[in-house]
C-alpha cells in the first residue's frame, strides 16, 4: 500500500484485550484489516489475556505494548502504586448492568427485598456493584437480598431465570444481550449513574509512553480510524467482523444482539459528541472512582485516592484525530 512500511520496517505491537471477542472489539479488527495499523509502521499483534487484571500484568510485565482493562482493574492497579496512564477511552457506559425479569414485577433496587440476584460467578466483575447498589438502598447480602452464581448467560442462566431460581441476574451486557435474544424479558434496574460508570480502555505504563509517545500516537491513530469507519459503515462492519470469526456470529439473534451492546457502550455521552474520538469521560471516570473507594478490597474496592489528572492523559488524542476522516469512512 502507498505511504506504508515494509514489512521488516514494521515495529511489533502486542495488545491485550481482556477477553477474545471480535464482536465487542470489532473496531480494532477492522484497523488491522484495512492496514491502518500497518500504515502507521506497526505489526499488531492482538491476545486474549483472560481478565482485565491480567492484561494489566502483561503490560507492567513488559510482555505487551498496551492494554484495554476495564477502569477498576485500571484504578486498583494505579492505587496500587502502579504508574499507569490511561490514554485512550473506548467504551464509555458501564459494561456491567442488572436487570430483573419482567415477571418478577421488580422495578427498583428496592424491589429486591426478599428476592434472589443472579450472577456470573462470586468472583465477577459484577459482584462489588451489586452489592454497592443494594448497600446504597439499605439492603443487608443474605439477609434481605440472596446472591447466586448461575453461569454467564449460559443455558444454566435462562434455566435460573424461567424457573424462579433468581428473580433478577447481573452480568455484563453481552451476557443479558444474550438473555434477552433467548426470548426472556428484562428489564434494567441499576441506576442510572450506575450505568454511566465508563468501560474499557487504551492502557500503558508511563515509562513506555515516554520512551516512545510516537509509536503509542500511530497506534491510536490507527484505532480511531477504525472506529470511524465501524460507525459510518455498520452493516459492511459487521459483516467484516463475522468474516474474521464466524462461529461469534453463528447465531444470528445473539450475534445482533451483541452488536447493539457493543454499539451502546462505544457511544460517548452526549458532552463528548464534538470532542476527539478516544477522549476520556472524567466525570463518569470520577463517579466511578468514588463509588470504588466506598468498598473494602475484599469487595474490589479501592485501596487508596487515584489523582485523575494524573492517570487519564490525554497527550495524544488531539495528534491521533488528525487524519482524512471522509476518506477512511469511505466504504
Amino acid at each position: 500500500m502507498t505511504g506504508t512500511a515494509d514489512a521488516q520496517d514494521l515495529k511489533r505491537f502486542r495488545f491485550m484485550f481482556p477477553v477474545e471477542s471480535v464482536n465487542q472489539f470489532h473496531p480494532f479488527y477492522i484497523a488491522d484489516q484495512r492496514g491502518y495499523f500497518r500504515e502507521e509502521g506497526l505489526a499488531v499483534e492482538f491476545a486474549d489475556a483472560g481478565g482485565s487484571s491480567a492484561a494489566i500484568q502483561q503490560v507492567i510485565a513488559g510482555n505487551a505494548e498496551a492494554a484495554l482493562p476495564a477502569p477498576s482493574a485500571f484504578l486498583n492497579a494505579v492505587a496500587q502504586g502502579y504508574d499507569l496512564k490511561w490514554i485512550s477511552s473506548y467504551q464509555y457506559a458501564n459494561i456491567f448492568t442488572l436487570a430483573a425479569t419482567a415477571a418478577s414485577g421488580i422495578h427498583s433496587i428496592e424491589d429486591l427485598k426478599g428476592k434472589t440476584v443472579g450472577v456470573s460467578d462470586l468472583s465477577g466483575g459484577e459482584v462489588p456493584l451489586v452489592r454497592a447498589v443494594l448497600a446504597e438502598a439499605g439492603l443487608v447480602e443474605g439477609r434481605d437480598v440472596r446472591i447466586l452464581p448461575v453461569g454467564d448467560g449460559s443455558a444454566l442462566t435462562l434455566n435460573a431465570l424461567q424457573s424462579g431460581q433468581v428473580d433478577a441476574y447481573s452480568s455484563s451486557l453481552f451476557d443479558i444481550a444474550a438473555i434477552r435474544a433467548s426470548g426472556v424479558e428484562m428489564t434494567t434496574i441499576l441506576p442510572k449513574e450506575a450505568q454511566d460508570f465508563p468501560a474499557n480502555g487504551i492502557v500503558v505504563t508511563a515509562e513506555a509512553l515516554e520512551a516512545d509517545p510516537a509509536m503509542f500516537e500511530g497506534f491510536l491513530r490507527a484505532t480511531a480510524k477504525g472506529v470511524a469507519f465501524a460507525a459510518a459503515n455498520d452493516a459492511q462492519a459487521f459483516e467484516m467482523a463475522k468474516a474474521i470469526r464466524p462461529e461469534e456470529f453463528e447465531v444470528d439473534a445473539v450475534a445482533k444482539a451483541n452488536w447493539e451492546a457493543a454499539h451502546i457502550l462505544k457511544t460517548p455521552p452526549a458532552s463528548l459528541a464534538d470532542q476527539p474520538l478516544g477522549t476520556h469521560f472524567v466525570q463518569g471516570f470520577q463517579a466511578y472512582h468514588d463509588f470504588l473507594r466506598q468498598g473494602t478490597e475484599e469487595e474490589g474496592g479501592l485501596a487508596a485516592d487515584v489523582d485523575l489528572t494524573k492517570a487519564l492523559d490525554s497527550s495524544l488524542l488531539e495528534a491521533a484525530n488528525r487524519f482524512d476522516k471522509a476518506a477512511v469512512t469511505r466504504p
